[in-house]
């Protein structure tokens, strides 16, 4: 009885070594990955439906981000910070000198 009991258990462990070197995996193994992944997404998913979603936030439209994008052109070149930067270019460069 003894030694039955010996040889099954070897049997199961060399059963469970082959089956782990392939990847496979016991249909419980399984299922306990598939839970715990299913925890995880609907965590995930929980936390973005406690988020108030905005439907009253406007997309911009293309034009008005090129006019926004046009703005801040001249913004940053208009003609007395071209000035300033080509007076000045050499003295405040970023070679950290001054």
């Amino acid at each position: 009885i003894g030694s039955a009991y010996v040889l099954k258990s070897a049997l199961e462990g060399k059963t469970k070594e082959r089956d782990a070197s392939r990847g496979a995996i016991s249909k419980s193994e399984r299922q306990a990955r598939m839970d715990a992944e299913k925890d995880d997404m609907m965590e995930k998913l929980n936390k973005q439906m406690k988020k108030d979603f905005d439907n009253t936030k406007r997309i911009e439209r293309p034009e008005e981000i090129l006019e926004r994008r046009r703005m801040e052109r001249e913004r940053r070149n208009r003609w007395y910070n071209r000035l300033g930067r080509s007076v000045f270019g050499g003295l405040f460069g970023n070679s950290g000198e001054k």
